[in-house]
């Protein structure tokens, strides 16, 4: 399958309120493995927060970095993978002089997630946005109703949908912006939620990237809960941003990307026009 756009999604910050995130320059070398023990204490940012109870240092691993130590951390019900170098506490995406994502890499190997438990979490919770029929290849897309990322998905979607190639169930969350709650909430809470993201996404503002759908003035405590579960789920599965899509690969297992898909993509992954 063709690459993910990586530069995409919206990034967003899923860590403890409080880590500063900086940006990691490519750097070479790959490290032999070390004894966790013999490994740095995590970086007074990151200690202070643990010392707190806000957050749980899980494990500690060398990275391909030199110097560079992985901390794989849980806040709330979430799992994230953070660096520390010299007392410095690092966020984000790492990525190899190679192009390799090692984010992704360690977080699959020192902080594994059951994809499929959290999928069957989403499912309980309901809520979700679904369309599509039931014999189409299923796409779980992680949306944000500010997000213009997820704009530009929910379009190159609807033609696959309308022909009965693609099935998606809309996770909708709000974290983006200001007015991202209160407007995924109005969606969730509408008489006809399909047609209410449909509104959103027919009359969003791409200039303020803003949704089209006015958002609630008041959020039920019910709504609020499915908002908490879905963004627990985007980041259980590492989403730093939106769209984060949960697709199922060739070989079954349920797979996580995030940023815009191609077209290319899309329509590969949807079944086949002669197939139906």
């Amino acid at each position: 399958m063709p690459i993910f756009s990586r530069s995409a999604p919206r990034l967003a910050r899923l860590v403890a309120v409080g880590l500063a995130a900086v940006l990691l320059a490519p750097m070479a070398s790959s490290r032999a493995g070390t004894d966790a023990s013999a490994l740095p204490p995590p970086p007074p940012a990151l200690a202070t927060l643990i010392r707190a109870g806000k957050v749980k240092l899980l494990s500690r691993f060398p990275s391909d970095v030199p110097g560079l130590t992985g901390y794989v951390v849980r806040f709330h019900s979430s799992t994230a993978v953070v660096y520390g170098s010299h007392g410095y506490l690092f966020t984000g995406e790492l990525i190899s002089p190679q192009g390799v994502d090692l984010d992704s890499l360690y977080r699959a190997r020192y902080a594994p997630v059951d994809t499929a438990a959290v999928i069957r979490r989403l499912e309980r919770a309901g809520h979700l946005i679904s369309e599509g029929p039931a014999r189409a290849p299923l796409l779980y897309a992680i949306i944000d109703p500010n997000c213009s990322f997820c704009y530009r998905l929910y379009h190159m979607a609807e033609p696959l949908i309308g022909a009965g190639r693609l099935q998606v169930r809309w996770v909708l969350v709000g974290f983006l912006e200001r007015t991202s709650q209160a407007r995924a909430a109005a969606i969730l809470a509408a008489a006809n939620p399909t047609q209410a993201l449909r509104i959103d996404e027919d009359r969003f503002d791409v200039a303020r990237e803003h949704g089209g759908f006015p958002p609630a003035q008041q959020i039920g405590p019910a709504i609020l809960r499915v908002l908490k579960t879905h963004l627990d789920a985007m980041s259980d599965i590492g989403g730093n941003g939106t769209p984060t899509l949960l697709y199922r690969a060739p070989h079954g297992t349920w797979q996580t990307q995030v940023g815009l898909p191609t077209q290319r993509w899309l329509d590969a992954y949807a079944q086949p026009a002669a197939r139906r």
